[in-house]
């Protein structure tokens, strides 16, 4: 568990977020030797599926592309066009990992893109290839040991949200955040349950979009986290006090 980056160093890291950078610092820090084994248990599996909502997931990103709009972020001129589903399967090649009905939506609704502005908190949106080169990448990395059964969807340099994608899960898989200096951690139910945060906390104000750059109230984070994923550890340090 660790702190959420400042706004100052979110902004200035977002504005040079490509992949080769994101690999370069992945590269210097995983020197540290930091890895972990990935949890993914029947329970965890089985609450990704019961609550899976379709409808939920669709209006979710909505939202979100709605306050990118409205705030005119930049963030929406940057993603790309919705996959076909039959392109989306086609890039999964490994049985060890196959497409949920949730990443389907999702990159069938837009692809990702880079911005220098995050699309979830301070998170890219990776497009559809990229996410399965950095699963590649990530996988064959003797320093990390990334369990191939999950998928990253939203990465900021050396910090993940991925997706699970291994048997057990058709429609959901729970999110796991994996941090290079910490070990992986189911945090989330699954990628509906995770998005509505989002577009509760762009609703309710604890992300918002100030002197062209996000302001976040972790704490509020926190209580939206709480929520909506009960028994799931918060990834980040709440500060005590108010």
């Amino acid at each position: 568990m660790f702190d959420v980056p400042t706004i100052d160093t979110r902004h200035h890291v977002m504005t040079r977020s490509t992949f080769a950078r994101v690999l370069a610092a992945l590269l210097l820090s995983t020197l540290v030797g930091c890895k972990g084994d990935f949890p993914a248990d029947k329970p965890a599996l089985a609450a990704a599926e019961n609550v899976y909502d379709i409808e939920l997931l669709r209006r979710s990103l909505e939202e979100i592309e709605a306050w990118h709009i409205k705030n005119n972020t930049g963030v929406v001129n940057v993603l790309g066009a919705g996959r076909d589903v039959s392109e989306i399967e086609s890039e999964f090649t490994s049985p060890q990992c196959q497409p949920t009905e949730e990443l389907k939506t999702l990159w069938s609704w837009r692809d990702g893109g880079f911005s220098a502005t995050p699309f979830v908190w301070y998170h890219d949106y990776l497009p559809l290839e990229d996410a399965v080169s950095q699963r590649q990448w990530l996988r064959f990395n003797p320093l990390v040991q990334w369990d191939p059964r999950y998928i990253p969807v939203f990465a900021f340099e050396g910090e993940w949200f991925a997706a699970y994608c291994g048997k057990g899960s058709s429609k959901a898989g729970p999110i796991v955040h994996y941090f290079l200096e910490d070990e992986p951690r189911i945090s989330y139910v699954n990628l509906t349950v995770f998005l509505a945060g989002i577009a509760e906390a762009l609703r309710t104000g604890a992300i918002q979009w100030e002197n062209n750059a996000v302001k976040d109230d972790v704490r509020k984070m926190h209580s939206i986290h709480q929520k909506r994923n009960p028994g799931y550890p918060f990834p980040y340090h709440v500060p005590e006090g108010t």
